[in-house]
Order: C-alpha cells, then sequence, then structure tokens
C-alpha cells in the first residue's frame, strides 16, 4: 500500500459528514463508528465505541472551533479519518473558550509506536487547523464534496 499523500487519503467522502444527524454525543460516536466498521477500518464497533466515549470525557478537545480526536485502538485494522460537523445545540467550548463544532477523527491500530503516516497526517492537519484562512475555507465548506475538496488540499 502506498502511503497517503493527503488527508483525503485516509477520508473518503463516506465519512464526512457537514450536518450531522446528533442531538447527543452518543449518537455522535456511533455515526462515526458505523462509518469506520463500514469500511473495514474498525473491527468490533462496540469496543472502539467505548474508547471514543473515554476519549470525549477525558479532558476539553478543540481549539479554534475545530477538535481533533485520536483514537488508537486494538480494534482499528487501518489508520483512517472521520469529519462530522455538528450542531450548535451539540457542540462545547474548547481549551480555548470557541465553540467546537467541526470534529476530525483520526484512527489508528494500537501498536506500541504510532503508525508514521498516522503521526504526520495529525501533524499535519493540526498545522492547517492553527491557520485563519484553513478554518474560514472549512467553514465555508458546506456539502462533503466541498469538504472533500478542501482536504485533498491538506499534504
Amino acid at each position: 500500500m502506498t502511503s497517503p499523500r493527503t488527508l483525503a487519503d485516509y477520508l473518503p467522502k463516506q465519512q464526512i459528514h457537514p450536518h450531522a444527524q446528533a442531538s447527543t454525543a452518543n449518537e455522535l460516536v456511533k455515526i462515526l463508528t458505523h462509518d469506520l466498521h463500514a469500511a473495514g477500518t474498525i473491527s468490533h464497533p462496540r469496543t472502539f465505541t467505548r474508547a471514543l466515549h473515554t476519549c470525549l470525557t477525558h479532558g476539553t478537545h478543540g481549539f479554534h472551533g475545530i477538535a481533533l480526536l485520536t483514537a488508537r485502538n486494538r480494534t482499528v485494522n487501518t489508520p483512517a479519518a472521520a469529519f462530522a460537523r455538528i450542531s450548535p445545540e451539540l457542540a462545547w467550548h474548547g481549551a480555548d473558550n470557541h465553540q467546537v463544532r467541526d470534529i476530525f477523527l483520526l484512527t489508528a491500530p494500537h501498536k506500541p509506536k504510532p503508525h508514521p503516516n498516522y503521526t504526520q497526517a495529525y501533524s499535519t492537519l493540526a498545522r492547517h487547523t492553527a491557520h485563519a484562512g484553513f478554518r474560514r475555507m472549512l467553514a465555508a465548506a458546506r456539502t462533503a464534496d466541498e469538504l472533500y475538496e478542501l482536504f485533498r488540499l491538506i499534504r
């Protein structure tokens, strides 16, 4: 397998939710888990869901209105990502007190050492979300197609 070159290589359109229909954190986790399981990324959805809940409940996630969640778990078969834009009712305040509405989830198999492409994808995504121009483009993207095209730019 060739190493992913853009965020879109980890994040197919089926795992992009520009209008996530979730009214609770549990529903959001189920949406993201379902997509990853359907894609073959995770083998045990219930175990992964519990791990993702733990991730969400420990600490404040998010800067500039964007949360970068990571989940390294034994049920993950291959590195992948998912994206969801949530409603204001479900949003929370990040570490910088901005309301988090956009969520990136990066997953990788649990091994002694993180997969190098997974670490690189997280670093690259974190760098991009720190830039106001990227955040404006992210906020302006309204459809899965528009978001996917934006994610193809993240190298």
